[in-house]
């Protein structure tokens, strides 16, 4: 019997040493500056390690301690690196990953197990199956973003940090660096700051104020001559998300601006997209169809950049094509591009819930809400993009307390249209296009005419596109610009006189129609003659317009039959309207203008 029982305490304590010996499973989570997490991974803890202190000392530890979960993670690549260092009474964990205890330990590593604050050292905590070792960064005491805890026998992830961005803390946060004269500094951040406010509707009195002195600073201060396509496109998505026209609310007209940059294909230079992209935003908002130039062209262009991935270069500017093309029609192209795009942003959906940083998480969301879909259904690992953007709010309301003043004005006004879940073209007002509105209101509710209209804008378009204007061409074009306003409101103001020929003229066809039998005809208006003393003459078949100099006109009938007929039909009547319209044009001076762009030298570039 005594042998038997020195037989099995002989074998336990053979089995014993074993069961210590077995490694556990355990959870590692570190929380680095900003509460962003740098690992949150399951790893395997072994009984005993050897750790490197910063001395170069070895030091043997055993029973599944902490550190050896630092030890693991450092040998399998999860973490690039550890220091410790033997302070004699215990170890104290100096950096992880190169972020170190700062001087007088205003931030360091904080130790964590399973959701409670550790009253021991990293040496002192021993781990067991399905504990969670937790560490954060930052001032005493940074809290861990989640925490395990058992509910129901099992662990499961509890948020402590708000879900929202505080958009309210946000703007004041920007009206409170606002400088005296309106703006905020530099004109990136001052043009992304009017977006932000002109997205924002709320009572806040600080931040009504900040806009309408932002309002009188961006009108009094236009962008410089020469700057990039991009700069006037950011500026013209800052007037319009204020309220101020792009065409004329300012001494700039920054839709003319984007305009010239168009090379019959795309907008600016052909290497990039973001400026094709903010001009299509921009001129969609503008009034401009996109089924005409220049919109039908740059559709194109812009798809043409798609990768096979769903890509358009990046996840900010794929969220931002994603803007833009919700703005078009629906089409299989465009669908088939909203669909892949909005896959490969999914694709780049980080455990934290962002997308790589602040900036482009930004424009997700707002590419989310094109989308009609909530930032709540993209969640991963318990996070959404909108958790991502709170926890990264500072307690003062800006973004990225880390960084420099002007980098969290930048992020911050980004943040504040996606907290409101705000598309760009649902900020941006609608504003239209005076010359089209001018041709619309000038011709006759006749689909033709209005057809015939259209094809007027390509071709003054293609004209300007191939003069190259120096400084001082640019001042004369504007100038020009303003008279060509002018004449086409006294065009508006001669409608009757335009109704009382073409009344006349319809006399002439009933006096007529009694006596012949007249027979269709597809002969066309034969010339439009300007000659040097500015009269004009406009001749066809059946009616003869000529106007010598001076303002007076008159109209004769003519006696080809045949052709009566062709100005009886549609097509005829949006012809002599269109006729007429180009006389009233070069009546009043419009020949002028357009003779002075084409003779204008080019500049050398």
């Amino acid at each position: 019997m005594k042998n038997s029982i020195a037989l099995l305490i002989f074998g336990a304590s053979l089995l014993l040493p074993g069961l210590a010996l077995a490694a556990v499973d355990t959870t590692l989570y570190i929380q680095g500056p900003g509460e962003t997490i740098l690992v949150n991974q399951d790893i395997v803890v072994p009984e005993s390690c050897t750790v490197v202190d910063s001395t170069g000392g070895a030091t043997n530890f055993s029973g599944h301690k902490a550190i050896c979960a630092l030890k693991v993670a450092k040998d399998t690549g999860v973490i690039a690196d550890f220091v410790v260092t033997d302070a004699g009474f215990g170890f104290t964990l100096d950096s992880i990953n190169g972020i170190a205890t700062t001087p007088g330990w205003a931030e360091f590593w904080q130790l964590w197990q399973n959701g409670k604050l550790a009253n021991v050292g990293i040496q002192g905590i021993v781990l067991a199956n399905g504990d969670t070792f937790q560490l954060t960064y930052g001032s005493w005491i940074t809290q861990i973003i989640q925490v395990l805890i058992s509910e129901g026998g099992g662990p499961v992830t509890k948020d402590i940090y708000p879900r929202r961005l505080d958009v309210e803390g946000a703007v004041v946060f920007l009206a409170e660096h606002q400088q005296k004269d309106g703006s905020f500094g530099h004109p990136l951040f001052t043009d992304w700051a009017a977006v932000a406010l002109g997205a924002y509707q709320g009572d806040s009195a600080s931040g009504f104020y900040a806009r309408e002195k932002l309002k009188e600073w961006i009108v009094k201060n236009p962008i410089s001559p020469g700057s990039l396509l991009t700069d006037y496109e950011r500026r013209a998505m800052a007037l319009m998300s204020l309220g101020i026209d792009p065409f004329d609310g300012t001494n700039v007209n920054y839709i003319t601006a984007i305009l010239k940059e168009f090379d019959g294909t795309q907008f600016g230079s052909s290497d990039i997209l973001n400026d094709d992209i903010f001009a299509a935003i921009v001129l969609k908002k503008a009034g401009y169809e996109e089924n005409v130039t220049p919109l039908l062209e740059t559709l194109p262009f812009i798809l043409s950049w798609q990768k096979e991935s769903g890509s358009f270069g990046s996840v900010d500017l794929t969220s931002a094509v994603i803007q833009m093309l919700t703005q078009f029609s629906s089409s299989n192209k465009r669908d088939e591009a909203l669909e892949r795009a909005r896959e490969y942003v999914l694709s780049k959906q980080e455990s934290s819930g962002g997308f790589q940083n602040t900036y482009s998480t930004s424009w997700a969301l707002q590419a989310i809400a094109a989308l009609n879909e909530s930032g709540d259904s993209w969640e991963i690992d318990h996070r959404t993009p909108e958790h991502f953007l709170a926890l990264s709010q500072d307690v003062d309301g800006g973004l990225l307390k880390e960084e420099s003043m002007e980098n969290r004005i930048w992020a911050t006004a980004y943040a504040i249209p996606a907290g409101l879940q705000k598309t760009w073209s649902d900020i941006l007002g609608d504003y239209k296009n005076p010359a089209t509105a001018t041709i619309t209101s000038f011709w006759t509710s006749s689909a033709d005419a209005k057809e015939a209209a259209l094809v007027v804008v390509p071709l003054v378009n293609d004209a300007l596109k191939e003069a190259v204007f120096s400084g001082e061409a640019i001042a004369n074009l504007e100038v020009i610009e303003t008279e060509i306003l002018a004449i086409a409101k006294r065009v508006e103001e001669l409608r009757s006189q335009v109704a009382l020929v073409y009344t006349a003229y319809l006399a002439q066809l009933e006096q007529t129609q009694d006596k012949v039998l007249v027979q269709q005809s597809d002969d066309k208006v034969a010339q439009l003659s300007v000659f040097e003393d500015e009269s004009l003459t406009l001749e066809s078949g059946t009616i003869m317009l000529t106007q010598k100099a001076g303002s007076e006109f008159t109209a004769e009938a003519a006696s080809s039959l045949s052709l009566q007929s062709f100005f009886r039909s549609s097509t005829g009547q949006a012809a002599l309207a269109l006729g007429v319209g180009i006389i009233l044009f070069f009546v009043l001076g419009g020949g002028g203008a357009i003779l002075s762009l084409v003779r204008r030298p080019k500049a050398t570039i």
